[in-house]
């Protein structure tokens, strides 16, 4: 489940962006809810990132990192940034399953395979009913739409003025991505969802919707909770991502989701932030940063990526957040 977190943020940017907005949330929420008591519970990678930023940043001194691959979790163990962090040689789910969570926790379930997309989804909604209430949970899922499969290229076929080519007979491949996404979902599918969702920029919308309606089958058996959207993102690091964080309050708890709510990067599902960080120079940076007309001053377009986002914008957007990775001789 962790693969992916052996690669350095530097050659991650969005994803550390991502990482920061999350740090940001905590921080908003931390005084309210005494963040510093809580036991983190994530997958920390080989080099552990996450869990030395919130010890340093919040106060968390309860961690726990679980690790099912035995090589990660002995660099784990050799990497461990401070001795607060408990490192497990175990699946999360079976950690979680073995726990009785005694005090809120804030568990991140980092997942990058995307072919056991259904169960993560549904461990992911099943979790909200097993720990307790004011319990911050986070969720990391894999939106290539490409890892649907790759059909075989005479059961495709090209649509012209909105009708098949072959007399109805071949699909389109986001028609053939949908086909294969409602068989891996079954339940989960949105029943409203079309080909349309299926694109490199559409996918991760559709992985959220699915993701949103798990929730909301979960909630329906619940009478004492109620769950407060907080953070939703889609980038792409050459792989696109899509997460989603929830906090599971009182069912009459108004203070805690008003002041989610009134956070400037309050997002939701069905809205999630798009983070396509444009790759600068300091240079650039440093003047898009102190000009208000960027775009005339520079006097060239910024490349787009395959998320298609203004770069100017982008930057403009999450400016605070932009990460600024730099040479350090030690």
């Amino acid at each position: 489940m962790s693969n992916g977190s052996s690669l350095p943020y530097r050659l991650r940017p969005n994803k550390a962006a991502d990482r920061e907005l999350f740090l940001a949330l905590l921080g908003r929420l931390a005084a309210t809810l005494k963040i510093e008591t809580y036991r983190y519970v994530g997958l920390g990678g080989s080099f552990l990132e996450d869990f030395r930023l919130i010890h340093a940043r919040l106060g968390v001194v309860d961690m726990v990192c679980v690790e099912a691959e035995e090589n990660v979790y002995l660099r784990q163990k050799f990497n461990q940034p401070v001795e607060c962090v408990k490192c497990i040689h175990s699946t999360l789910e079976d950690y979680i399953d073995s726990t009785e969570f005694e005090k809120p926790v804030i568990i991140w379930f980092d997942y990058t395979e995307p072919s056991g997309i259904t169960d993560q989804i549904e461990r992911f909604s099943k979790t909200i009913s097993e720990v307790p209430i004011n319990s911050i949970l986070r969720i990391t899922l894999n939106a290539n739409p490409s890892s649907l499969g790759t059909p075989n290229p005479n059961e495709l076929g090209a649509r012209v003025g909105g009708f098949d080519g072959d007399s109805g007979q071949k699909k389109t491949i986001q028609e053939w991505r949908l086909d294969r996404f409602r068989e891996r979902l079954g339940e989960l599918f949105p029943s409203d969802l079309n080909a349309d969702g299926m694109t490199f920029k559409s996918f991760g919308q559709s992985v959220l919707r699915a993701l949103f309606l798990a929730v909301e089958k979960q909630m329906l058996s619940l009478q004492d909770r109620k769950v407060v959207w907080s953070l939703a993102t889609h980038y792409a690091d050459g792989q696109p991502m899509i997460t989603a964080t929830l906090l599971v309050c009182a069912l009459t708890d108004k203070d805690l989701e008003r002041l989610v709510k009134e956070w400037e990067f309050f997002s939701t599902p069905d809205a999630p932030l798009v983070l396509d960080m444009p790759a600068l120079s300091t240079l650039e940076r440093l003047t898009i940063e102190s000009c208000e007309d960027a775009r005339t001053k520079l006097g060239f377009e910024l490349p787009k990526s395959d998320m298609a986002e203004d770069p100017f914008l982008s930057f403009k957007k999450y400016y605070r957040v932009f990460p600024h990775f730099s040479r350090v001789e030690l």
